[in-house]
């Protein structure tokens, strides 16, 4: 079966859409891993501000974390396709990662998880709860959210985070490198 075209690529750009050096990683939200690397994104793309460095992130959404999906549409629902808003939500999200981890949430439901979406989104973001839940269900943040994993399978990502540098997947850098180890890689590219 083939992908639906979606309105818009994966992907959230922050940087250059020109850039000599794309970095294009695929995260997910409730990933601990995921979350140990996104700091030293924030760390890297702050180091090149104004160099031809572009980042882009591909959330996706892991089977064995049952809080990704909505806790994703969250996150695309109160960016509305603004890459500051994305990046800045989702590092607030990944902050509190401990909060909508499997254990915590083990004897929660459904409706506490969109509860506690809306409550951080409110808090972060300022938005109006009612106005953020209709925009966490519509069918543009559905496919929003769905289209990362589809893109994913076709480039073979089945784990989290997975780094791909001017679309090349073995790079001696993820989560447990310095900006140091990034810079060995990036440098030399520019």
């Amino acid at each position: 079966m083939s992908i639906p075209i979606p309105h818009r690529p994966s992907g959230i750009l922050l940087g250059d859409p020109q850039a000599s050096v794309t970095i294009d990683v695929f995260v997910d939200i409730q990933c601990p891993h995921s979350r140990a690397i996104w700091p030293n994104l924030m760390e890297i793309m702050r180091h090149y501000t104004g160099a031809s460095v572009s980042l882009k992130t591909h959330l996706i959404t892991l089977s064995n974390h049952r809080q990704a999906w909505d806790m994703s549409l969250g996150l695309f629902a109160l960016a509305e396709g603004d890459a500051d808003k994305f990046y800045g939500f989702a590092t607030f999200l990944y902050e509190r990662q401990d909060t909508f981890y499997n254990g915590p949430f083990l004897h929660k439901t459904h409706d506490d998880l969109r509860q506690l979406v809306a409550d951080y989104a409110e808090e972060h973001g300022k938005v109006e709860r009612d106005a953020f839940f209709e925009r966490m269900d519509s069918s543009e943040i559905y496919v929003m959210a769905r289209t990362p994993i589809r893109y994913a399978a076709t480039r073979s990502v089945w784990a989290t985070p997975t780094v791909f540098i001017n679309n090349a997947g073995l790079v001696p850098v993820d989560q447990h490198s310095s900006l140091e180890d990034w810079q060995a890689v990036i440098d030399p590219l520019l």
